[in-house]
């Protein structure tokens, strides 16, 4: 249990894109401090310390992973590097939030697990659409009966991209494949809402490198309600999320795993959008959250528990295993 009178002290593991994004978002935390971060690239560590007004930068992630003045450390590589970085970080005490997906298979996720649980020590993925308002509110709308019984969900997630077999969306040795980075999140989406499914149907036109290209994902939960998912690299879509009640509808649209707002329609009323806050690019209510799981000295949040980390793996396992 970490003392509330201290800022928690993260660590960036990997300065890519998305870590810009995150770093950008923690630093409009009050509870944090970035104290250091590392990169394979000396080069791109300083340059990325500097932008952030970082102190420590590394060339090495060990030496991060055994850096006294870090607390936790955010996991930023591709997909197919969650596993091992998390495990170095782990195994030297350091808390970790890795980036969705938390890896690339079943058995990778329960090792990781594993390890966390038998140290003692925080591991969540960073599946931050679970913690922004937008969510909640729509939880509670849910929970209110206000569409009544939810009983189907669709959502998509694609964006036009030319194919590089040597990019981390196309390269099989980097974890790539529409399914494991976009897909995650409308399968979310149906976990969160609609809960595990028993019974699944999936399509997918690979790539030459063969990964994913596209991937269309019919699932059936408890109660016989659905779901329909897609993601894609062929083609683009509005990247939206509808969830279908027996009394009306919700809608997030335009980029549903980011977005502030939600529209409610019922017939015979009046359409609603409903606003919520978003703070800088969304991470922080996820970076938030973490700091007060550590405070309290939890080694695992209620909120994205590792065993929905589990369950999304097996499915991503069984999506890619039906289609073949």
């Amino acid at each position: 249990m970490m003392n509330r009178g201290q800022k928690v002290r993260w660590g960036i593991l990997g300065c890519g894109k998305i870590a810009h994004k995150f770093a950008h978002d923690l630093l409009l935390s009050g509870n944090s401090e970035l104290v250091a971060c590392a990169s394979r690239d000396a080069k791109n560590s300083k340059a990325f310390a500097e932008k952030y007004n970082i102190k420590l930068s590394f060339d090495s992630y060990e030496e991060l992973a055994e850096c006294t003045q870090v607390d936790i450390v955010y996991v930023a590589t591709p997909n197919s590097h969650h596993k091992k970085h998390s495990l170095l970080c782990l195994q030297k005490g350091k808390g970790v939030l890795c980036e969705k997906p938390l890896s690339t298979n079943q058995s990778d996720v329960e090792e990781m697990i594993q390890v966390a649980r038998e140290n003692n020590v925080f591991l969540m993925e960073a599946m931050w659409t679970s913690f922004l308002p937008n969510i909640l509110s729509i939880q509670n709308t849910i929970q209110r009966g206000t569409i009544g019984e939810v009983i189907h969900l669709s959502a998509d997630f694609a964006f036009k991209t030319d194919y590089n077999p040597t990019s981390r969306l196309f390269d099989a040795n980097l974890g790539g494949g529409s399914l494991l980075d976009i897909g995650i999140y409308p399968l979310f989406m149906s976990l969160l809402f609609l809960g595990k499914p028993h019974k699944i149907k999936a399509s997918l036109r690979n790539s030459a490198s063969g990964v994913d290209a596209s991937c269309t994902v019919l699932l059936t939960c408890e109660g016989e309600k659905t779901a329909s998912l897609f993601s894609s690299f062929e083609t683009s879509t509005n990247i939206e999320c509808k969830i279908y009640g027996t009394k009306g509808a919700i809608t997030i649209a335009n980029r549903f795993h980011e977005q502030s707002e939600y529209s409610i329609v019922i017939p015979g009323k009046p359409d609603q959008l409903i606003q919520s806050e978003r703070i800088g690019f969304g991470y922080f209510y996820e970076i938030e959250h973490v700091n007060e799981c550590l405070y309290n000295g939890w080694t695992e949040s209620s909120r994205m528990p590792l065993d929905l980390s589990l369950v999304l793996i097996q499915i991503m396992d069984e999506i890619r295993n039906a289609s073949q």
